[in-house]
């Protein structure tokens, strides 16, 4: 990957300060909703950085960038089954998973522009998560076919089979307080099993297993990567175990149907996004009491991402047959 020069350039300090006069006013009103040149959702995260909201639509192929505000900035087309999304370590890079065209595309975050696509194989790529300055998908085009591989961020080294035999692409998440973890769930299945695999070597090894509730949606490592929490349909709570063994730690009484899971790497706050009363709640860290509520109609699964400095939330939903919807959230 290149390196951009230690000074910032005229250009990056005025795509920094516009970034920075993006962030949501304390004067808005704490919920904003705004449409996104999206028909349908896949995955979101934020550069916190330039302050920019990536999101990506698999049948849209293609990722909608809006400001910290949910003002849209532009649309990258042209990214054939774009699905999951991650943020280099230097803010550099979005990598996307390009599920119908087997690879995975580099966005540059300065220019938003593709920058470069590494093949990895006719898999379909899925999940993306980052660990130790590896990248690492889920893929899987058939049932049963799903694994877990492997690329370098320049795009070298493409590897699938660190783990097969799944039944489609798992969720995926990494933790920068435990590096050389990976938390990987099982969608799709009642009951769904959560994994969490170290490296070893070259390879994948299994740390911990188990049954993790029904229908499984999202899984996100807390602040401090001690504890991996999970979305799931049932039981009724984003359920919370230990990284090291997966023993419960604790239940966050969310009511149905759990869908998204997401925590404040900078607060440590968790938010979480449930499917019947079509409301995002929001818990301060260390609290398993809820403290605030927002009414975001129709949330897809894992739609939830938040801001710099913990102080605001993003997620996205869906009334039919509308757009997909951005809704900005305050903390």
């Amino acid at each position: 990957m290149r390196k951009r020069n230690r000074w910032l350039s005229a250009t990056a300090m005025t795509a920094a300060l516009l970034a920075a006069t993006a962030l949501p006013a304390t004067a808005e009103p704490p919920q904003r909703t705004v449409p996104l040149a999206l028909k349908s959702f896949s995955d979101i995260v934020v550069d916190p950085t330039l302050g920019h909201v990536f999101v990506s639509s698999k049948t849209d192929n293609a990722v909608a960038v809006t400001d910290l505000s949910g003002n849209a900035v532009t649309k990258l087309s042209n990214l054939p089954g774009a699905t999951g999304l991650a943020l280099s370590p230097d803010g550099e890079t979005v990598f996307v998973a390009l599920s119908q065209y087997g690879a995975i595309a580099a966005l540059d975050t300065l220019t938003l522009t593709e920058r470069a696509r590494y093949p990895v194989g006719e898999v379909c790529p899925s999940d993306l998560a980052i660990t130790n300055n590896r990248l690492y998908f889920s893929y899987g085009c058939d049932t049963w076919g799903g694994g877990i591989g492997r690329v370098s961020f320049n795009g070298a080294d493409a590897r699938t089979g660190l783990v097969t035999g799944h039944y489609s692409p798992q969720q995926l998440a990494t933790s920068p307080a435990r590096p050389g973890l990976l938390a990987a769930g099982q969608p799709s299945l009642s009951p769904s099993d959560l994994v969490v695999l170290r490296e070893q070597g070259d390879g994948l090894a299994v740390q911990a297993s188990r049954e993790a509730g029904s229908n499984l949606a999202d899984v996100e490592f807390s602040q401090d990567g001690s504890q991996v929490h999970v979305a799931s349909g049932a039981p009724y709570q984003i359920q919370s175990y230990t990284s090291d063994t997966l023993a419960v730690r604790g239940t966050y009484n969310t009511g149905p149907y759990p869908v998204a899971v997401a925590v404040s790497a900078d607060s440590g706050a968790l938010a979480a996004g449930v499917n019947s009363d079509t409301s995002v709640r929001l818990y301060p860290a260390g609290s398993l009491d809820e403290s605030r509520s927002y009414e975001a109609p129709y949330l897809y699964q894992a739609s939830l991402a938040w801001g710099p400095g913990g102080r605001w939330v993003y997620a996205v939903g869906n009334r039919f047959g509308q757009p997909a919807q951005l809704h900005v959230l305050k903390a």
